[in-house]
């Protein structure tokens, strides 16, 4: 490698061409240091905890300055998922504290249509 490949500055990145693009790319998401950093400061209102077709549950926290729930995701950008309710309630007493509200929306064959997903 000689020396003017490595002394060559940094590429600027593009910002998404449209408010679309953006949203495809994880708007309506949260990672794990972003809930708990959230979670700190008082501006989670809410946890939900929503179990999906596949029977296993992920988290959307609502925050207090944003609209709309956000989707817990890994750092994969893939929705972390726990597959038993225990394991999850065990998860948020040991990363999370004492959070505000937590709301549990199971799922059944009936409100298949009103459910969130996973």
């Amino acid at each position: 490698m000689n020396k003017k490949d490595f002394c060559r500055k940094p590429r600027k990145m593009c910002p998404p061409a449209t408010p679309d693009e953006h949203i495809e790319m994880g708007n309506e998401t949260i990672s794990e240091l972003e809930l708990i950093d959230n979670l700190t400061s008082g501006a989670v209102k809410r946890l939900k905890l929503v179990q999906g077709e596949d029977l296993k549950f992920c988290i959307y926290a609502q925050l207090s300055w944003k609209g709309g729930d956000l989707l817990l995701e890994t750092q994969r950008k893939k929705p972390r998922v726990w597959s038993s309710l225990d394991r999850l309630a065990k998860h948020i007493n040991s990363k999370y504290g004492s959070v505000p509200v937590v709301e549990l929306y199971l799922w059944s064959k009936e409100s298949n249509g009103n459910n969130r997903r996973c």
